[in-house]
C-alpha cells in the first residue's frame, strides 16, 4: 500500500500540486461545496478563486454550481467573493442572479449579506451564448421575475418586489444594447 493509502488519503483529495512553481488543480475539490469552503477556510478566498479562475474547467464547474441555486452551493460563491476581482467578482455576481431562475428564496436567505441586491437583480451576461439575443436575455428576466414573485415567505416579500423591480429596469439596457426602442415588454 502507498503512504497516502496508509493514512487515509485518496489522490482525488489532494487539493492542488506544485509544478514549475505555479499552483495547479490536480484534484477535484471544486466539484464538492463541502470540500471546497474547507479549502477556503484553510488556504483564504484569494488563493483559491485565483486557482480555480486559471483552471477554466474548474471555473465553470463552479459557476454551474452556483447557478442552481442550492444552499450548500451559494454558500460557496459567498465564499468566494471576498477573494475575487475584476472579472471573477462580476462572473460570480452573474452566477448568482442566475440562480433566482432556480432557487431565489436561497438567494436572498443566503447570498444577500455578500452580494448587493441592485448586482444579483439584472440582466444575465448578454456575452453567454444562452443569453446572446434580445429575446432570450429578456426569457430569463422573465423567468427570474415568475420565480421570484412565487415567493410566499413575508420576510423575503420587501426584497422580492425590488429585485422584481430591478429586472424589469434592466429591461430597458438590454434593449437599449441590441438596439431595440418600443418594444413591448
Amino acid at each position: 500500500a502507498t503512504f497516502l493509502a496508509m493514512v487515509g488519503i485518496r489522490f482525488s483529495d489532494l487539493s492542488f500540486s506544485l509544478a514549475n512553481g505555479n499552483t495547479t488543480i490536480t484534484g477535484n475539490y471544486y466539484i464538492d461545496a463541502k470540500v471546497l469552503i474547507d479549502q477556503v477556510t484553510s488556504r483564504g478566498a484569494r488563493q483559491i478563486v485565483s486557482e480555480l479562475y486559471s483552471q477554466p474547467k474548474a471555473w465553470d464547474s463552479v459557476l454551474r454550481n452556483v447557478a442552481t441555486g442550492a444552499e450548500s452551493w451559494l454558500r460557496v460563491a459567498v465564499a468566494l467573493h471576498p477573494g475575487s476581482d475584476a472579472g471573477a467578482s462580476e462572473m460570480l455576481t452573474l452566477s448568482v442572479g442566475e440562480a433566482l431562475e432556480n432557487a431565489p428564496e436561497n438567494v436572498f436567505r443566503i447570498a444577500l449579506d455578500e452580494f448587493k441586491l441592485d448586482s444579483i437583480c439584472s440582466a444575465p451576461d448578454i456575452d453567454d451564448v444562452r443569453y446572446n439575443s434580445f429575446e432570450l436575455a429578456v426569457s430569463a428576466i422573465r423567468r427570474r421575475q415568475n420565480r421570484i414573485a412565487a415567493i410566499s415567505v413575508p420576510d423575503l416579500k420587501n426584497k422580492s418586489k425590488k429585485c422584481i423591480q430591478l429586472l424589469e429596469e434592466s429591461k430597458k439596457g438590454v434593449a437599449k444594447f441590441y438596439g431595440i426602442s418600443n418594444e413591448p415588454r
